[in-house]
């Protein structure tokens, strides 16, 4: 299969993993549907990461998961079933009922996926690629990265001689060459790190079975998942040179709302996500990389690889970051279409021509970045007036995606705040609204309101605690404000 391009056909046996690497690999964007006998399950990806997995088998269906798992009665199930609103996904209304948390939900959500895909990894299917479908926003999201889905998928099948068909026992392993394939923030159990801390380029599997301390079938099922997952690759011959490796990457912790406004360092890094996502298309190849025309090769491959795993598109797991998937998505793009093109000679060569020929025809060309943002925070401008009429017409979800654009073009404190309280309002939608307060407090340290509702939102779910800290901001800087003064006053007398 070649991902992204609309196709059907089929996968061999054994292959599953192999098609979803290739659509981490080129940051696939889409639905794959995926056919073994009269089972029917999809796949949503966003920017190359598994996104939701859900299956037409009744035994995997959310509401069937839920009851076998002992997380919801079989009665509460029906009547939930009964009262679902036409439109509105089984799991928000089961949240929107009260009977299940969104972090559960979530959790839950992520076991059934890792449980489908494990029924994928080895029999053979068919498939039909679906490029322009998109999940729509207010839907529960997986949160851990597709290396780790993988991963734990193969934990799970239990036909290790299946399993052991994904390894050449003469084959060298090494870690994988592609950047975003080997910089990827993947879960891994202790077995699986000890074998990755082995892998060099310098053993064969077989050589490396001999000296590794584990069970036969510990060693398969834990060389396989990193085979998998692409985090480790087989080829014919030892590795001549040591490859240029930044320090692995680990998955970060997830949901990490500890901190009440994201730090200076974290604000700067959002902005240089934001910039960098705008700006690089346009910037030459050297540019993106932060080199000149007299880059040597290796300085070329270290630049990429350090460039490749800080704006690696799974750093969208990490607090500060997580609404900027596409935007590392769009940074990774153009670092690897400069990478391509320079790390081989001829094509540089090429484009250095076409660099000179430019230059003498057009000169240096005129700086047009400062018109390009002015476009940008007139797109911003105009949506968030489009964004209150909709408020004002009841339509929130329209109000929701143009203020969602508006805040990336220009992330003005006043449109965050009205874009998290919109939010707010679904409880699918909960942890964006916190994230884009967060966002709104950080960059403006004195904006009452934000923080405000920043102390409701913890006062509503028994944090009493962090809603004292965030009233406590706003005394900082207005010792006499009444509101924060008279909530201050409601939890001391609610403790």
């Amino acid at each position: 299969m070649t991902a992204g391009n609309g196709r059907e056909g089929t996968i061999g046996r054994g292959q599953f993993a192999a098609v979803l690497r290739s659509l981490v690999a080129n940051l696939t964007d889409g639905r794959l549907e995926v056919r073994t006998g009269d089972a029917r399950r999809s796949l949503w990806i966003d920017a190359g990461q598994v996104r939701a997995v859900v299956s037409d088998r009744e035994e995997e269906k959310l509401g069937r998961w839920l009851v076998t798992r002992g997380v919801l009665d079989p009665g509460a199930m029906a009547v939930a079933l009964l009262r679902q609103p036409e439109g509105v996904r089984f799991g928000a209304h089961l949240v929107q009922e009260g009977l299940l948390e969104v972090g559960r939900l979530q959790e839950e959500l992520e076991a059934l996926a890792v449980t489908i895909v494990s029924r994928l990894i080895l029999p053979p299917c068919s498939y039909t690629f679906f490029p322009d479908e998109r999940l729509p926003l207010d839907t529960a999201t997986l949160e851990m990265t597709t290396a780790s889905l993988i991963v734990a998928a193969v934990r799970k099948v239990d036909d290790i001689a299946g399993l052991d068909n994904f390894i050449e026992p003469l084959h060298y392993l090494r870690e994988c060459e592609d950047a975003l394939l080997r910089f990827q923030r993947v879960a891994l159990n202790p077995h699986e790190a000890y074998l990755l801390s082995r892998i060099d380029g310098t053993r064969t599997a077989v050589q490396l079975r001999r000296v590794a301390p584990l069970p036969e079938d510990e060693f398969v099922r834990s060389l396989a998942a990193l085979l998998a997952a692409g985090v480790v690759e087989a080829t014919l011959q030892p590795v001549a040179k040591a490859i240029y490796c930044p320090p692995p990457s680990s998955e970060p912790e997830r949901n990490g709302n500890g901190a009440l406004q994201f730090s200076r360092r974290e604000q700067r890094e959002q902005e240089d996500v934001l910039r960098l996502a705008r700006e690089l298309p346009s910037r030459d190849l050297y540019q993106r990389l932060g080199l000149t025309p007299g880059a040597t090769q290796t300085q070329i491959e270290q630049r990429y690889l350090e460039r490749a795993k800080l704006y690696h598109p799974d750093r969208a797991n990490e607090p500060h970051l997580r609404l900027l998937r596409r935007e590392l998505a769009s940074i990774q793009t153009a670092l690897r279409q400069a990478y391509e093109t320079l790390s081989n000679p001829e094509r540089r060569a090429g484009y250095d021509e076409e660099m000179r020929l430019r230059r003498e025809r057009f000169g240096g060309g005129a700086d047009d970045e400062g018109e390009r943002q002015e476009a940008r925070l007139a797109v911003a401008r105009a949506n968030v007036r489009r964004a209150q009429e909709a408020v004002r017409a009841g339509d929130v979800g329209l109000a929701v995606q143009l203020l969602d654009q508006a805040v990336r073009f220009d992330p003005q404190p006043e449109s965050l705040f009205l874009l998290a309280k919109l939010e707010f309002k679904n409880p699918m939608w909960t942890q964006r609204g916190l994230d884009h307060l967060r966002q709104a407090v950080t960059v403006a340290p004195t904006f009452t309101d934000a923080w405000l509702e920043l102390a409701r939102f913890w006062a509503r779910r028994g944090r009493a605690d962090r809603a004292s800290q965030c009233l406590d901001r706003i005394l900082v800087y207005d010792p006499r404000n009444a509101d924060a003064l008279a909530e201050k006053a409601a939890l001391k007398g609610g403790s």
